[in-house]
């Protein structure tokens, strides 16, 4: 006959499972902070440009891969105008595209939450918005005609990080 004398089952899963609890709570831990580094981070505010400026929100992503991006902006105006949006290293995966023309004909808000990924970059990462153009209705002889003058004389663009 053998001398062996099995340990109650309870006692042996106990003992190993807080071990791998243990184990698996560092684990976790350890990977969280590397998945929170996948983020890109927008330098956030509030700018306001005439026409033919450009308001610029640097990011900050990794050199080594694509970074996530989730933030918003929110685009005022007094009366017409024209935005362009542009994303240095940006794929978005929400609206606007990088090259939209965001138009307004008369005093206006639009907000877009956006999401998307930033390119791995050297540190050259922004998201900008272009006052491209006042535009002028096309009318006909004898018709009511918006003019230059109704025209937004600025732009206010606000971004932030969601």
């Amino acid at each position: 006959m053998s001398a062996f004398t099995p340990k109650p089952v309870i006692e042996t899963v106990s003992r190993r499972g807080c071990r791998g609890v243990a184990v698996a709570c560092l684990l976790i831990a350890s990977v969280v902070p590397a998945s929170a580094a996948n983020n890109a981070t927008m330098a956030g505010g509030r700018q306001t440009i005439a026409l033919g400026d450009r308001a610029t929100f640097p990011v900050q992503t990794s050199k080594q891969q694509s970074t996530d991006f989730s933030g918003w902006c929110e685009l005022t105006a007094a009366g017409s105008a024209s935005v362009v949006f542009d994303g240095r290293h940006y794929i978005p995966l929400s609206e606007p595209a990088v090259g939209d023309v965001i138009n307004f004909n008369g005093p206006g808000v639009r907000r877009f939450e956006m999401s998307g990924t930033f390119e791995a970059s050297s540190g050259n990462a922004s998201i900008s918005f272009y006052f491209a153009n006042v535009p002028v209705a096309f009318c006909f002889g004898g018709g009511d005609c918006a003019t230059v003058g109704e025209g937004s004389g600025s732009v206010i663009v606000e971004c932030g990080q969601n």
